[in-house]
């Protein structure tokens, strides 16, 4: 099945307030969806604040990854000023599972 990278970049500097704002709707939101997701993690800039968000999704066609994100918290609620969804062609990759920090996921 085809791989979709989805990059969502903040409006700068970052839209920590709105992501603390929306952020229990949007960890409930992905994790009753998670079955297309391969890959997820918020981009940080030097301070640490979260100034975006990368995902890897599996999905049957680039549709269903718009769709996803029509109703994402984070994307319908304004927290990013772009969103890009592109396909991807994985070469390489060593990642150990790992859970949401707090979840069992």
């Amino acid at each position: 099945m085809p791989l979709f990278m989805v990059v969502g970049l903040d409006h700068p500097p970052h839209s920590m307030a709105l992501r603390e704002k929306l952020r229990d709707e949007h960890r409930s939101y992905v994790l009753e969806r998670t079955d297309p997701i391969r890959f997820a993690g918020a981009t940080v800039d030097a301070e640490g604040n979260q100034s975006g968000s990368l995902y890897v999704f599996e999905a049957d066609k680039i549709e269903t990854v718009k769709a996803w994100f029509a109703a994402e918290p984070f994307a319908a609620g304004g927290v990013y000023a772009s969103l890009e969804i592109r396909p991807l062609r994985l070469a390489y990759n060593q990642f150990d599972k790992v859970a949401w920090p707090g979840t069992r996921k």
